[in-house]
C-alpha cells in the first residue's frame, strides 16, 4: 500500500509512519522543516516538505490512502489546522482521491461542554472538520483517542463511539490507525479509543 501521512512529524503521525515502513507500506509523510525530512528518511518513508496553509498536495502522489494525524496543538493556530485544513484536504480528496482517508481526531469532540474549558474551543472546531469528513463521500473512518501518553504500546485498547474517559499510547492509536486501513468495516465509523483489555482486531472487529 501506498500511504500518504500528513501530520508525519507529529506524536501519533510519526508513529504511523514508523509502524508503517515496518510493515511495508510505502510512505510518503508531510512535514515542514528539513529537520523533520530527516527523521522520516531515517524511517524509511519519503519526507515532502510542505505547509498545510499551501503546498502539501504532492504528499498524494501515487497514495491509495491517507492518514491525517495532524494538529495544531497548544498555542497554535486549531482554527487553521485542526478546522481549515481537513475541510480543504477533503475537498481534495473528493475531486482527485484517494477515496480512503483515517483522520486522527480527538475524545469529546461530540461533548466539548463536558470537556476542560481550555479544550472546549478546538474540540468546537474538529467537530466541524470532523463533520466534514462524515458528510464527505470518501471512504472515511475518524478515529478519536482518550488522552495521549508517550508510553510504549500495549497493542490492548477498548473503542465504543463514547467512552467514559481514560487514556491511550501514541503507539496504540498508530496501530489503530493502520489496522483501519485494512478493515472494510471501519468504514464509514467514528469511534473512541483508550487503553484497554482487547487486542486491537478483536475490538475493531467488535465496533
Amino acid at each position: 500500500m501506498n500511504l500518504a501521512v500528513i501530520g508525519a512529524a507529529g506524536g501519533v503521525g510519526r508513529r504511523v509512519v514508523a509502524q508503517a515502513t515496518r510493515a511495508g507500506y510505502a510512505v510518503r509523510g508531510l512535514v515542514r522543516r528539513q529537520e523533520q525530512a530527516d527523521m522520516l528518511a531515517l524511517y524509511g518513508a519519503e519526507p515532502v516538505l510542505g505547509d498545510l496553509s499551501a503546498g502539501w498536495e504532492p504528499v498524494l502522489s501515487g497514495a491509495d490512502a491517507v492518514v491525517w494525524a495532524a494538529g495544531a496543538g497548544a498555542g497554535g493556530n486549531f482554527q487553521a489546522i485542526d478546522g481549515d485544513a481537513l475541510i480543504q484536504l477533503v475537498q481534495t480528496l473528493e475531486e482527485r482521491g484517494p477515496r480512503r482517508l483515517v483522520a486522527v481526531s480527538s475524545v469529546g469532540v461530540d461533548r466539548p461542554e463536558q470537556m476542560p474549558p481550555f479544550l472546549q474551543a478546538v474540540l468546537r472546531v474538529k467537530a466541524e472538520s470532523d463533520g466534514r469528513v462524515q458528510r464527505s463521500a470518501l471512504d472515511w473512518t475518524v478515529v478519536r483517542p482518550g488522552g495521549l501518553t508517550d508510553d510504549p504500546g500495549a497493542g490492548q485498547v477498548t473503542v465504543g463511539r463514547s467512552l467514559p474517559g481514560g487514556r491511550t499510547t501514541r503507539d496504540d492509536v498508530a496501530a489503530v490507525v493502520l489496522a483501519c486501513l485494512h478493515l472494510p468495516s471501519t468504514v464509514g465509523r467514528t469511534f473512541e479509543v483508550t487503553s484497554g483489555g482487547k487486542s486491537i482486531s478483536e475490538a475493531l472487529r467488535e465496533l
